[in-house]
């Protein structure tokens, strides 16, 4: 019998670590989401990197749970280079994504 090859699945990009700042702080996604005003499943996206919030978002949450803004994103000093360079081949396709083409409607 021939094996079933999958695809391959696309490194995903880990930009911030809130899902371990908040671990370390004993918050839930569903506190955090209660003080912030959001709905759990979007909180969740964000500890998961699925998406990101905005960074004034960023700095509610740090101002919040009483934490440096700077220790909920990875540090891009501490990356090894093939790494940098998949981050910033991955951050380059998201940002064609969702460059506006100027073109009227």
């Amino acid at each position: 019998m021939a094996k079933v090859k999958t695809p391959l699945k696309k490194p995903e990009l880990t930009i911030n670590r809130l899902a371990v700042v908040l671990k370390e702080e004993k918050i839930t996604n569903r506190a955090l989401a209660g003080k912030l005003g959001y709905e759990e499943a979007t909180v969740s996206k964000w500890v998961t990197n699925s998406i990101q919030p905005p960074v004034s978002t960023f700095l509610r949450i740090a101002l919040l749970i009483n934490r440096d803004l700077k220790d909920l994103f990875i540090s891009s000093k501490d990356m090894e280079e093939p790494k940098r360079k998949m981050y910033l081949k991955q951050l380059a396709e998201l940002a064609e994504k969702s460059k506006r083409t100027g073109k009227k409607n």
